[in-house]
């Protein structure tokens, strides 16, 4: 992430890294991490002969669970997108 202006009216030499930053469109998303981690294990897999070589996590993910977690997390975020959305149309019906 880049600021537009910091340092004397210019922008940094280097973006704001290992910074926590929070962008928020709409309501805030909050997503239970150990329970969808949970999830994702014992979801059962279908043999994946398509395997990419993707490392196992710190957290013991394979390959499937951790597609299944990314899945799962896009998933929501395009349905809050696909409200917000909805939202902006109904707007722009009653301003017309």
């Amino acid at each position: 992430v880049m600021p537009e202006k910091s340092f004397f009216g210019r922008r940094p030499p280097l973006p704001l890294c290992r910074k926590e930053i929070d962008v928020v469109v709409g309501e805030p998303m909050e997503f239970d991490l150990v329970e969808l981690r949970q999830a994702a294990k014992s979801t059962p897999q279908e043999s994946s002969d398509r395997c990419h070589g993707w490392p196992t996590t710190k957290h013991g993910l394979d390959e499937a669970a951790q597609r299944w977690l990314y899945i799962n997390i896009s998933n929501q975020i395009q349905s809050a997108m696909e409200s917000l959305r909805c939202f902006a149309v109904s707007l722009r019906k009653l301003k017309v």
